[in-house]
């Protein structure tokens, strides 16, 4: 065995040398001192979404229960199910000890501010005139009226439904006690004592909105238009004070009301009877829902109209320009910092467990106190809901969390698509033949009667999207060890002219050799990259480069170049 394994290693050798000869002699032969021209094939930076996946295949589940896990590590501070509760999608199960996520919330938004801060510094240098800045000031002033305006278009018809959900006889007219009677009517004898302690925050906090919203609202309506901008700043930043006010108390009562209904579920369901919901009850979650959206989009207004008062209040300071490159790499910063805060805004998301669907809960034996992981289980929920199991090998998991959006595909009815989320990750995989692979449960968002269990299903796990970010193709992203960069043109100008006609496969020639870039790499797809770093949006990358060589070479080639055959070769063209 030993000769054997001698004779076969001295052979190899022997071969790759005569191997080696044969390609070196062909290069020096044929190659006939021909010249090479390369050129690039050029794109243009650009902004846009970019979505990542991931794809399996697997079936229809039989067995529609699901064990549901927590999305992170911790301490449970609250459970608020038992076995044979019946729960509805998004209720809360659990709460874990967030505070650790909460700092990190904490100091990603000093770490933004800091980054706007130093950003909005840079934009008040950027004032070329007095002139201008005081016209932007004006208009600031001027919008910030209009946003008040708008908002008092809104807010005393919200005050109003607030005042109505506690003190209006809607809910059973015909009890004559008023609605927060009613309620406590309403609700299970054990829930008395809870319903009544969130009807006194909701009136709590509906008396100190009401208190703050009439004056303000007296003090609207004596404005003009043509108010000093102090009057202006004054009832700017009061009316956004009212309006958080007002969506504190608002929150209040959809608290109420939202536990009230799960409660006349959850007696109703202990007699295995369907809850008789008042319909007023609904009408006003309805309502109060649609307010408190309202009510966003005014505080977002009313902060956007105080933040271009100040910001162009600072801009009368300096006028004097800033390195354009500084600002857009500030702009930059500021980016990557908004993306910060909101990673650790979703991690701490992760820090309450909800139900994943509607159903029962046939296990729950957790309680607060209990150290928990990812692959603890909280509670089983048998449920009505169809669910699909997939199967991704140990590179595919890790990118797998537990929320993910799906869309799912079926080889049995192949116009159908459905979209559903992951709701749960094995922990452990199995082995198969050396390959490690991990099951993957999908909750179905609708059913389809045509969908049946154990047809085949193909999943695309969304594994992250982001919206407005620049863009290159991935074919421009080149690596140095665990350095990314680009190449781009060295003479700008003359590179955005051929831009135009760079997208054909054989490139145009540049007058200078493109030059390296670092960049930094978020999140990537089959087609284009997102940049984080080191771009702009209109630079000029390189795609690959197009080298063409010409030669003159003989006829019988052992290895030809460029696929010429006859008398000679007219050139090779390679890619990169």
């Amino acid at each position: 065995m030993h000769y054997i394994l001698q004779t076969m290693v001295r052979r190899k050798i022997v071969s790759g040398v005569v191997l080696s000869v044969i390609v070196l002699g062909s290069y020096f032969v044929f190659r006939g001192g021909g010249t090479a021209e390369a050129t690039y094939v050029l794109a243009t930076v650009t902004k846009g979404t970019i979505i990542s996946s991931i794809t399996g295949s697997g079936q229809v589940a039989a067995s529609q229960q699901i064990d549901v896990k927590p999305k992170a590590s911790g301490t449970l501070t609250y459970v608020g199910v038992k076995t044979g509760q019946q729960v509805y999608r998004g209720q809360i199960l659990a709460y874990l000890d967030a505070r650790e996520a909460q700092r990190s919330v904490r100091d990603a938004q000093i770490s933004l501010e800091s980054a706007q801060i130093s950003l909005e510094k840079m934009q008040r240098n950027q004032q070329v005139s007095s002139e201008t800045t005081v016209e932007s000031l004006e208009q600031s002033y001027r919008d910030a009226y209009n946003k008040v305006s708008d908002a008092f278009l809104d807010l005393p018809n919200v005050v109003e439904l607030a005042r109505g959900v506690l003190y209006d006889n809607t809910v059973s007219p015909a009890g004559g006690c008023g609605n927060v009677c009613e309620y406590g009517n309403l609700a299970g004898q054990d829930f008395r004592d809870e319903l009544r302690s969130l009807t006194s925050r909701s009136e709590s906090d509906y008396k100190i909105a009401k208190d703050a919203f009439d004056p303000n609202f007296t003090t609207y309506r004596s404005l003009r238009f043509d108010a000093s901008p102090e009057e202006v700043t004054a009832v700017l930043k009061t009316t956004e004070k009212t309006t958080e006010l007002i969506a504190q108390a608002v929150k209040s009562e959809q608290n109420m009301l939202d536990a009230l209904v799960s409660n006349m579920k959850s007696e109703a369901s202990k007699q295995g009877d369907t809850a008789r919901i008042p319909q007023q009850v609904t009408t006003y979650q309805n309502s109060i829902g649609s307010a408190l959206s309202n009510l966003n989009s005014i505080l977002s207004s009313l902060g956007n109209a105080r933040r271009a008062i100040e910001s162009s209040q600072r801009s009368l300071d300096d006028t004097q320009l800033t390195n354009p490159i500084d600002m857009r790499s500030q702009e930059n910063t500021v980016a990557q910092r908004k993306a910060a805060l909101q990673d650790a805004q979703a991690n701490l998301a992760n820090y309450v467990i909800r139900a994943p669907f509607a159903g029962i809960v046939a296990k729950s034996e957790m309680k607060a106190g209990d150290s928990v992981s990812g692959s603890t289980v909280i509670a089983t929920l048998l449920t009505k809901q169809s669910i699909a199991q997939i199967s991704l090998n140990e590179v595919e998991i890790a990118q797998v969390k537990i929320g993910q959006k799906v869309t799912l595909t079926f080889d049995a009815v192949e116009e159908l698509t459905i979209t559903g989320n992951v709701v749960e990750v094995d922990p452990l995989g199995t082995v198969s033949q050396g390959v490690v692979t991990y099951g993957v449960s999908i909750g179905f968002d609708t059913q389809d009667e045509r969908v049946k269990p154990g047809m085949s299903a193909s999943a695309a796990v969304i594994t992250g999207a982001k919206q407005d970010v620049l863009l290159v193709p991935n074919s421009a992203v080149k690596s140095s060890g665990e350095t990314r960069y680009v190449e781009m043109p060295g003479d700008v100008a003359a590179a955005s002219q051929l831009v135009a006609s760079a997208m054909n496969a054989s490139g145009v020639a540049l007058g200078t050799p493109p030059q390296r870039k670092l960049v930094e790499v978020g999140l990537v797809n089959d087609s284009v990259s997102e940049v984080m770093g080191g771009l702009n949006e209109g630079d000029i990358v390189v795609v690959r480069t197009v080298t063409t060589s010409s030669a003159t070479t003989q006829t019988n080639s052992l290895f030809p170049v460029g696929g010429g055959t006859g008398g000679g070769s007219r050139g090779g063209l390679q890619v990169r």
